[in-house]
């Protein structure tokens, strides 16, 4: 259930989408982020989301529709910096939101192909998964070294630019790999090695 707060910001950030107001869509999406971002660092550890990601998820991927880039970029931004602090104060349920949220984010942008927004989206993922990396949060490293192949294998055979970039995902799975062996996360040292393999 979403609280009221967020409740109170979602329909104005829709509407700003309906009319193009973007740099009203931007203080929104900014809002949400730090409630977010409060909601994991105030409150003990605990499996509940509150709402904000489903929240900016659902606005980002409006945002891709209008092709308000900025916006959509604010999005993966405010995603990546609410699941590096759920991953902090561990709220495993939080992490695996954000991570599937970004992915989403990702696959929108990229079947728009705007790329700027998938490099930031993915560098996002990233960042989550080596937070919770440095948390000890194994399963939820694994899934965002999933989803960043996943992303991959859906723009592989995208045109122009897309097809370069597609080499950066072996170098940001690498990334969560190496810091999984540093902090002996085997599991997710592993499977970043056998993703990779795929490159």
């Amino acid at each position: 259930m979403l609280l009221t707060e967020e409740i109170l910001l979602r329909e104005p950030g829709l509407e700003a989408v309906r009319v193009r107001e973007e740099a009203r869509l931007l203080r929104i999406i900014d809002e949400l982020g730090e409630l977010g971002i409060r909601f994991f660092s105030d409150s003990p550890p605990q499996e509940v989301t509150g709402g904000t990601i489903e929240c900016i998820k659902s606005l980002g991927l409006a945002a891709a529709e209008e092709n308000m880039t900025a916006c959509v970029l604010n999005s993966a931004a405010s995603l990546g910096l609410v699941g590096q602090e759920a991953a902090r104060n561990g709220v495993s349920e939080a992490v695996l939101e954000t991570v599937l949220a970004l992915k989403a984010l990702g696959k929108k942008t990229a079947d728009m192909e705007t790329l700027f927004s998938l490099r930031l989206i993915a560098i996002s993922l990233k960042e989550v998964g080596k937070e919770a990396v440095r948390q000890g949060m194994e399963k939820e490293a694994i899934a965002s070294q999933f989803c960043l192949k996943e992303l991959h294998d859906f723009c592989i055979d995208s045109e122009n630019e897309f097809k370069t970039f597609n080499e950066d995902f072996f170098s940001l799975i690498r990334d969560i790999g190496r810091c999984a062996a540093d902090a002996g996360l085997e599991k997710a040292a592993i499977n970043a090695a056998a993703l990779m393999e795929d490159f």
